[in-house]
C-alpha cells in the first residue's frame, strides 16, 4: 500500500498475492494468494484470513456493502460467484450459455450500494471485440448487456461508466437506477494496458483520482522468439511477431508449438526447417497449456471446448480426430508426459485443496489420481528425463519455491530447489541440469549431481530477466531448451528494452478527473 503523499509504499503481505481489490469501509485488502485461494488482510497488515478455495484461476472480485464477495475465475462452467466475505462455501450466481455464444463471465465491479454488479461476458471465437459488458441485478437475478465490443466497465461517482475496448479507456454516462447507459460512449484516454483476458489497468477514486497505466495494446501483445546461447547472444527464429506463449520444442527439436493470443487461443505449429506457422487445433474455445508424446507424434493439450477444461489429445499432422482423455467439472491444465509416455502430469483446480499436481496413466484405464497434493497450490509439475525425479512449484512456505520429489514415489522425499522464490520448472535433457524462472524474470540454474540420492548446486543466474518468462495470470511456463542444453528458446516482448523509458508502460494519475469527464461526457 502506497499513499499519495509518499515515496515508498509499505508492505501488507509478503507471499504470492495477486488481483487486490478492497473492502467498501477501506479497512481490508482482498486478495488471491498464488492461484486460487481467496483471503484477506487489514490494510495496515496483520494476520491473514482464508475466505474460500475457487474452482480456477482468479479473474477479478468485488467487495459488496453486505460483507459478500463476487469473483470470477477461468472456470468456464461458472461464471460470478458469491462468497462471505468471513469465509465460506462460494454460491454459483451466474453460469455462460454456450448456446448463446458465451465462453465466461469475468470482471465483476459492484454498482452503489450492493445492489448490481457490473461484468464482462466473454465469446465464442475469443476476441475481445465481441465481448459485452451485462449488469445483474442481485435483488432479481435478471441481467442484461449495456455495451457489445468492451470489457472490465466500472462505475465512477460522476454518473458514468468506464471501460475498455480496443486498447482505450470509454466513457458513457449512466442511469443508476434504471440500470442503463444513456448517449453515445466517448474515448478518454487513448492508450491504456489492457490484458489479453480483457482486464484494464485503470481505476478511479471517489473524489475524482483516476489511476491508470498507460501503453497501447495489452501486456505483451506482441513478442518475437529468439534463440539465446548460454553468453546471452540472441538469435531470431524468424516468426512473425505475435501475441505467443507457451512454446514448446518437439522431442525430435524440428518443430515447435506455441498459443497465439491475437486469434482464438489455440495450440500453432512452427516448422524450423520450412519456416511456416501453421495452427494446429480450431475449436472457438480456448485451447491452451500442451506437451508433447516423446515419439513427437501427438499433442496432449488443455481445452474447455466442451465446457470444463479438460484434456484432449490429437495427431500433430492434423490426421484422425481430436479425443478426449478427461471429463470432469475440475479445470485441468497440461504441463507434461512422462519421459516413457505411459503417464501424462497436469494441474487441476479443486475448490477443497486448490491446485494439485495430478496423473494419469494413458495407456491403462486414464484414472485420474493425486501425484501431490495438499492445501496448497502446487504446480507445473514436470519429471526429469531419466524418469527418476518430480519438480514442481508450490507456495506452502509463503511464496512459490521449486522443489523436487522421487518419482514415482513422491512421498519418499521433498527437497527445495530455489532459494528466495521461482516458478516454472524444466529439466535440461541429460538430467545434469534443472532450470526455473525468479520471481524477478530471470533464467536461473541449478546443477544435479548424478547418484542414487537427490543433491543439487547452488542456484545461479543464468539469464538475466529481460524475456517473456512469466506474466500475471499466466501460470504455464513461456520458455524451453534445446535437446543439447546449450541454448534457450524464449520470447522477447515489444516494446524491447532498447527502447526509450517514455515509450513504455507508465503509471499515470490524474487528479480533478470527474470535471474533465461531464464537459466531455454530460451525465444524465
Amino acid at each position: 500500500m502506497r499513499a499519495l503523499e509518499a515515496i515508498e509504499p509499505m508492505a501488507v503481505f509478503k507471499g504470492a498475492p495477486r488481483e487486490p481489490f478492497v473492502s467498501p469501509d477501506g479497512q481490508w485488502i482482498g486478495f488471491v494468494d498464488g492461484t486460487t485461494s481467496l483471503r484477506k488482510v487489514a490494510i495496515t497488515g496483520g494476520p491473514v484470513v482464508m475466505i474460500a478455495g475457487m474452482d480456477g484461476t482468479t479473474r477479478g472480485a468485488t467487495w459488496l456493502p453486505d460483507e459478500t464477495i463476487i469473483f470470477a475465475t477461468t472456470a468456464s462452467t461458472t461464471g460470478l460467484q458469491r462468497v462471505s466475505a468471513a469465509g465460506g462455501t462460494p454460491m454459483v450466481l451466474t453460469r455462460p450459455n454456450r448456446d448463446q455464444g458465451e465462453v465466461d463471465h469475468l470482471w465483476p465491479e459492484s454498482l452503489p450500494g450492493g445492489r448490481a454488479v457490473l461484468f464482462t461476458i466473454t465469446a465464442v471465437g475469443g476476441t475481445l471485440d465481441a465481448a459485452q459488458i451485462a449488469v445483474l441485478d442481485l435483488q432479481t437475478g435478471a441481467r442484461k448487456v449495456l455495451i457489445r465490443g468492451g470489457t472490465h466497465a466500472h462505475y465512477l461517482a460522476s454518473g458514468h461508466l468506464m471501460y475498455a475496448a480496443a486498447g482505450t479507456l470509454w466513457a458513457a454516462a449512466f442511469d443508476l437506477a434504471r440500470l442503463e447507459t444513456r448517449g453515445t460512449a466517448v474515448p478518454v484516454v487513448p492508450e491504456v494496458v489492457t490484458t489479453t483476458f480483457g482486464a484494464v489497468d485503470a481505476v478511479s477514486a471517489a473524489n475524482g483520482i483516476l489511476a491508470y497505466v498507460a501503453g497501447a495494446g495489452a501486456v505483451g501483445a506482441q513478442g518475437t522468439l529468439v534463440w539465446v546461447d548460454l553468453q546471452g547472444q540472441e538469435t531470431p527464429i524468424g516468426a512473425p511477431p505475435r501475441p505467443y506463449v507457451y512454446p514448446r520444442l518437439a522431442p525430435d527439436g524440428r518443430r515447435m508449438t506455441l498459443v497465439l493470443g491475437d486469434q482464438e487461443l489455440d495450440v500453432w505449429l512452427w516448422d524450423f526447417v520450412r519456416r511456416t506457422l501453421t495452427r494446429i487445433t480450431f475449436d472457438p474455445g480456448v485451447d491452451a497449456q500442451h506437451a508433447w508424446t516423446p515419439d513427437s507424434r501427438r499433442l496432449i493439450f488443455s481445452s474447455d471446448r466442451a465446457g470444463s477444461r479438460n484434456l484432449y489429445w490429437q495427431a500433430v499432422d492434423g490426421t484422425g480426430t481430436v479425443e478426449r482423455l478427461t471429463e470432469g467439472p475440475n479445470e485441468q491444465n497440461m504441463t507434461a508426459v512422462s519421459p516413457d509416455g505411459t503417464r501424462l502430469i497436469f494441474g487441476e483446480t479443486r475448490p477443497a485443496t486448490g491446485v494439485d499436481i495430478m496423473q494419469m496413466q494413458i495407456d491403462g484405464d486414464r484414472r485420474v489420481m493425486p501425484l501431490v497434493q495438499t492445501p496448497f497450490t502446487e504446480q507445473n509439475g514436470i519429471v526429469s528425463p531419466d524418469g527418476r525425479w518430480l519438480a514442481y512449484e508450490a507456495n506452502d512456505s509463503g511464496q512459490f519455491e521449486i522443489y523436487v520429489r522421487p518419482f514415482p514415489d513422491v512421498n519418499s522425499g521433498r527437497w527445495q530447489v530455489s532459494t528466495g522464490g521461482g516458478t516454472r520448472p524444466l529439466w535440461a535433457r541429460n538430467t545434469r541440469e534443472l532450470f526455473y524462472v525468479s520471481p524477478t524474470g530471470a533464467l536461473m540454474r541449478v546443477g544435479v549431481e548424478p547418484g542414487p540420492a537427490w543433491a543439487a548446486t547452488t542456484p545461479s543466474v543464468l539469464l538475466k530477466e529481460g524475456y517473456f518468462t512469466s506474466a500475471a495470470g499466466l501460470f504455464g511456463r513461456s520458455y524451453d531448451v534445446s535437446p543439447d542444453g546449450q541454448r534457450f528458446l524464449l520470447i522477447k516482448s515489444t516494446p524491447s528494452s532498447d527502447q526509450t523509458a517514455a515509450s513504455r508502460p507508465s503509471l499515470i494519475i490524474v487528479q480533478n478527473w470527474f470535471e474533465e469527464l461531464k464537459a466531455r461526457v454530460p451525465a444524465p
